[in-house]
């Protein structure tokens, strides 16, 4: 995970800092590793292709239309697993302090050279692989 393809679509700063919500383009077999976050819901909305995602220890397919709930805590990932690029809308509740300032590096296009320390800054931890 050194590239990201995410776009804030409303700003936490639009919202009192309630929610923030992007959209992501994910290449055919990529995702994030696992991870948590410590303060906030991840709740994500598939609007193209299919992802597998592992939340808690438990395994689904979500195609178009349908969504996955992350609770505060749990750990999860996700992976495209069909053929062409996959696109989510996703929200952070609440959009959280860093938000902003996350939002921004993504869409600089910084790279991401230490996962671990990126994730600790932003509120998340860092647990393990990626979905294979």
């Amino acid at each position: 995970m050194t590239e990201l393809n995410i776009t804030c679509l409303i700003s936490g700063k639009d919202t009192d800092g309630r929610i923030a919500v992007f959209e992501e383009i994910v290449e055919p077999g990529d995702g994030p590793p696992r991870h948590t976050h410590r303060t906030q819901v991840e709740v994500f909305h598939v609007i193209e292709g299919t992802l597998r995602f592992e939340i808690a220890g438990e395994t689904k397919e979500v195609g178009p239309g349908a969504a996955a709930v992350v609770p505060m805590g749990a750990v999860h990932a996700f992976q495209n697993t069909g053929s062409e690029p996959a696109r989510i809308h996703f929200e952070m509740i609440p959009a959280g302090e860093s938000e902003e300032a996350f939002s921004r590096l993504i869409e600089e296009g910084d790279q991401i050279v230490d996962v671990g320390a990126f994730f600790n800054q932003y509120g998340m931890d860092l647990i393990g692989p990626p979905l294979a």
